[in-house]
């Protein structure tokens, strides 16, 4: 969740038979990983019941990765090592890439603590600073009336 609410949400993922595969509740962040078994139409669904009051904004990445068959393994195995550098590379790419989408989702949480917290602290100092002028008005008034109520007696 990057931004609304508490950055939480449920979710569930469903396969093609409507079998519930994940489900969590008030969740901020995960990673899950899983091996899809039937060929289909997969949901992912996410849910925003405790706090309908605030909207967010969700990001999910759905990362496709080719499995190795035994067959494969065999025609595989006879790769050069540039064309094995590649994939090291690409690899590397999209781990950096997921990091980059986490350090900004992180950002953005932050970002929001601190706005809320500058605007607690502004409104704080405003009362402060009216009460320190308050103060001040009446501790003016408390000294004349001192000095006024001894000239009275003389």
């Amino acid at each position: 969740v990057h931004q609304g609410g508490n950055f939480d949400i449920d979710y569930e993922v469903e396969g093609p038979n409507n079998r519930q595969l994940f489900k969590g509740d008030a969740e901020r962040q995960g990673d899950f990983v899983f091996t899809a078994t039937q060929v289909g139409e997969y949901a992912f669904c996410f849910k925003n019941g405790l706090a309908s009051f605030a909207d967010k904004l969700v990001e999910f990445d759905i990362t496709v990765e080719d499995e190795a068959r035994p067959e494969d393994i065999a025609k595989r195995t006879k790769r050069d090592e540039v064309m094995t550098s590649v994939v090291g590379i690409a690899s590397d790419l999209q781990q950096i890439t997921k990091f980059m989408k986490y350090f900004r989702l992180r950002e953005n949480r932050n970002f929001a603590t601190v706005s809320s917290t500058e605007s607690r602290v502004w409104w704080f100092s405003i009362l402060e600073s009216l009460c320190v002028v308050l103060v001040a008005v009446i501790q003016v008034y408390a000294i004349r009336a001192l000095f006024t109520a001894k000239r009275s007696r003389l």
